[in-house]
């Protein structure tokens, strides 16, 4: 099983997604070569979208690292990124359990109705890993760190299920296709009490700005590539040296630049991958009606689906900043937000449905929902930089420890880091907590359709 985890790790995620579509396409029986040319489109997509987004965070490093001087940071832990973080998750004890035990939760949560969602999305179930791995670490016990990688899928499946509909109607998702990316499920949970709250408080409530009221009303100001230009440019202002002025500006219209051209090649990107999708969506949906005629079963997929759209890159953006300036004033706080922030797209992805695109509900409770979590990450910096080091980390980097936005600043690991301290029992109330509202959306769901 460990070769198996470390052969998934090593091939990453456009070889090894691309082949879970090969074989599913297979075995709904559509024709060899057109399962081929989906699966390699499938795979193109998500080469395409590394490319951007590793583009992206390469032309934002020295403005944060900048942005991060400025403002005096003496953080002594470092956010390493989500790449880092898939390889501790692998490598670790419990890498070469959690597929095993996801594809269980998976199929017993289908059995019981406690769910509609058969997950694909397999590369991802390093964040499950990941987080079981720190948790045993903090808890000293193994067994605490696979309930946690266990029970957080149950998460992601229910989350899947019950931001399905918005996200299908928001983006635009192919019928059937629906978003199971454990980490994007976490926020989603918290986007409907947000949503709650800025309905009854005044003056927020009236303020709803969204790409394309944006648009309407700046005209060209409004167009993506444009509002990249412009948040480049005030990212450039913020973080370069301008001790040499003339080389600040030239750097400052760069990103600007760079950062529009990510705004257009994200859509053109995912539009790559959304061709290959579409034949298994299709297949899929056909078969799983035939064998569950009473029931949408819909197929969970990654996030990389949509974050492309203008409302997510924006309130993305605008969120690297203020949580770099907030990582540095919050007293108590430890950690430097850095290698995760160019992902927070792939992590409020499924929040902008809930607020109708409005990009400035997304930004402030992404901004209050991080701003805690960085807590949350300093209080796991101990237990994850241990797991680095034993699993995936260089120790030889002295004087700096080892954390992450995903999944150490997660509220699920502060709850699981928490029922470790009343033992066993605490995993078991969580389970039933989440069974019960698994079934309760499910019975919700079908009580909507019969009207």
């Amino acid at each position: 099983m460990e070769l198996i985890t470390q052969l998934i790790n090593d091939l990453g995620n456009f070889i090894f997604i691309p082949l879970i579509f090969l074989i599913f396409m297979i075995i709904l029986g559509r024709p060899i070569a057109e399962a081929i040319q989906s699966s390699m489109k499938v795979g193109i997509g998500f080469i395409s979208l590394s490319m951007v987004t590793d583009f992206m965070l390469g032309q934002l490093q020295p403005a944060i690292s900048g942005l991060a001087e400025k403002t005096g940071s003496s953080l002594n832990a470092i956010d390493v990124g989500g790449a880092a973080t898939a390889v501790m998750g692998f490598g670790s004890n419990i890498g070469a359990l959690v597929i095993p035990i996801c594809v269980g939760v998976n199929i017993i949560m289908l059995v019981l109705k406690i769910t509609d969602c058969v997950n694909v999305d397999v590369f991802n179930l390093h964040q499950n890993a990941s987080m079981g791995a720190i948790v045993a670490v903090y808890s000293g016990n193994l067994l605490y760190g696979i309930l946690t990688a266990g029970l957080f899928h149950v998460w992601a499946l229910i989350g899947t299920d019950l931001g399905m509909k918005q996200n299908e109607e928001f983006f635009g998702l192919p019928e059937g296709v629906s978003i199971s990316h454990p980490v994007a499920n976490t926020y989603l949970i918290f986007a409907y009490p947000f949503n709650w709250l800025f309905d009854h408080i005044p003056g927020i409530n009236k303020i709803n700005i969204t790409a394309e009221s944006i648009q309407k009303r700046f005209g060209m100001f409004g167009d993506p590539s444009v509002i990249g230009f412009i948040l480049g440019i005030l990212l450039g202002v913020a973080g370069f040296d301008w001790g040499e002025p003339y080389s600040a500006v030239i750097s400052s219209l760069q990103l600007g630049m760079y950062l529009g051209a990510v705004m257009i090649l994200l859509p053109k990107m995912t539009s790559i991958m959304m061709e290959g999708l579409v034949p298994l969506s299709n297949a899929a949906r056909t078969k799983l009606v035939k064998r569950f005629p009473k029931r949408k079963i819909n197929v969970g997929m990654d996030t990389a689906l949509i974050i492309g759209d203008p409302s997510v890159v924006a309130s993305a953006l605008l969120l690297i900043p203020s949580l770099v300036v907030l990582a540095t004033i919050l007293p108590g706080n430890k950690v430097m937000p850095m290698g995760d922030l160019p992902m927070l797209v792939f992590y409020i992805a499924c929040m902008v449905p809930v607020f109708k695109g409005n990009i400035f509900r997304t930004w402030l409770s992404s901004f209050v929902l991080f701003g805690g979590g960085l807590y949350i990450a300093s209080w796991m910096t101990p237990a994850t930089n241990e797991a680095f080091i034993n699993f995936g980390g260089d120790a030889t980097n002295t004087g700096v420890m080892y954390s992450s936005l995903d999944p150490s600043a997660n509220p699920f690991i502060a709850l699981f880091a928490g029922a470790s301290h009343i033992g066993i029992f605490g995993y078991i109330l969580i389970g039933l907590l989440l069974v019960s509202v698994g079934y309760l959306l499910q019975k919700r769901k079908k009580k909507l359709v019969n009207l």
